[in-house]
């Protein structure tokens, strides 16, 4: 038998701290994991990896456990212990498909417009205040992407397991015996059948995760790193660069290399990878222009590079700043802060791609 606690022992408050003990860890670990997870979707080569597989069988171990220790113990108590087990489950589950799915349809709701009946996202005001129950039930709601279409579609077929039990079930009478060796097989074809949508569904994702929906997520997680401060500003960046975005560099013996920042040109930054930055940079533009006059002075702007993590001398920078400044004005604007961070980053690849090829160069060329 394993270890387990009787609820007569502990008495009520012994439960209440059990309670609160146990959610607390399981809290903790969550973001630990989430965390984690987070930070291996900004590796662009393990993206797709994380996203359809890792993520789905980290999410399965709970339910997974729940299922294993409610089935350990005795054989006679096994099937009470199960169905106490599957019963936890099932409520957990739709709760979590039903309260949060509605509350963010709730607060997410805006005005129907036409009779296409489409949602007014760009609409001032998105939503009348101080409508009726009816007109909210009626003619409000949200837009549905192809993501959300496909998403519930993945959900009624993942269904068939449940029905290919309980339809047979309803037509099988007897002792409990008799009942379970007639089912069994069923049994046996549903495990058969989500052993293998799992995996099918693991393989779909994985090839449909070089979608916008899994570059926006990498954007919005890079966004609460650099704000967290959890990552410098070239760590949450270089995910958004695209390696045929990524300059030329030259042979190995270093001759069309950049040594330097100060050796290094303002860059014309892509226009597919400008609109990334824009929306990663917005945020921390305007948080540190201070003056709120959509420019950044020299202060600011290495303010900033300072609070990101980023280590620049004062000769480097001053090459930065000024090839960046193209009207010469001691300031830069948001286009200008962009070429910036572009050129920082860029050069920064550069310099761990001419230190690699240096290094294979020197291996394939002993002295």
């Amino acid at each position: 038998m394993l270890p387990s606690i009787d609820a007569s022992e502990v008495g009520t408050t012994g439960l209440i701290w059990l309670f609160f003990s146990y959610g607390y860890a399981l809290y903790v670990a969550s973001n630990y994991i989430s965390d984690g997870s987070d930070l291996l979707l900004l590796v662009p080569s393990m993206a797709g990896l994380v996203g359809s597989v890792v993520l789905p069988l980290l999410g399965a171990v709970p339910d997974a456990a729940i299922m294993l220790f409610s089935g350990l113990g005795d054989i006679s108590e096994a099937q009470e212990t199960l169905s106490v087990g599957v019963g936890a489950l099932a409520g957990s589950t739709i709760m979590l498909l039903t309260v949060p799915w509605f509350l963010s349809v709730f607060a997410g709701r805006v005005d129907l417009r036409g009779p296409q009946k489409n949602p007014n996202y760009t609409g001032k005001p998105k939503l009348t205040p101080g409508i009726a129950i009816t007109q909210t039930l009626l003619h409000t709601g949200i837009g549905i992407t192809d993501e959300v279409r496909h998403g519930a579609l993945i959900m009624m077929i993942t269904t068939i397991p449940y029905f290919l039990i309980q339809v047979p079930a309803i037509f099988t009478d007897g002792l409990v015996e008799e009942v379970a060796g007639r089912e069994k097989y069923w049994a046996l074809s549903g495990l058969v059948i989500c052993l293998t949508g799992f995996v099918a569904y693991m393989i779909l994702q994985l090839r449909s995760s070089s979608n916008n929906m899994e570059k926006t997520k990498r954007i919005a997680i890079m966004k609460k790193f650099l704000h967290e401060g959890e990552v410098s500003l070239s760590g949450a960046l270089v995910g958004a660069l695209d390696g045929d975005d990524m300059p030329t560099v030259g042979s190995a013996e270093g001759r069309t290399i950049y040594q330097s920042i100060v050796e290094f040109r303002a860059l014309e930054v892509p226009e597919t990878i400008k609109l990334t930055l824009k929306e990663i940079l917005r945020d921390p533009f305007n948080k540190y222009d201070e003056d709120r006059n959509g420019t950044l002075d020299r202060s600011e702007v290495k303010t900033l590079l300072r609070d990101f993590h980023e280590t620049i001398s004062d000769d480097e920078f001053e090459a930065m700043f000024h090839k960046s400044d193209k009207d010469g004005d001691g300031t830069i604007d948001f286009d200008e802060f962009i070429s910036i961070c572009y050129t920082f980053i860029t050069m920064q690849q550069n310099q761990r791609m001419r230190i690699e090829l240096a290094q294979q160069y020197d291996l394939e060329n002993p002295l």
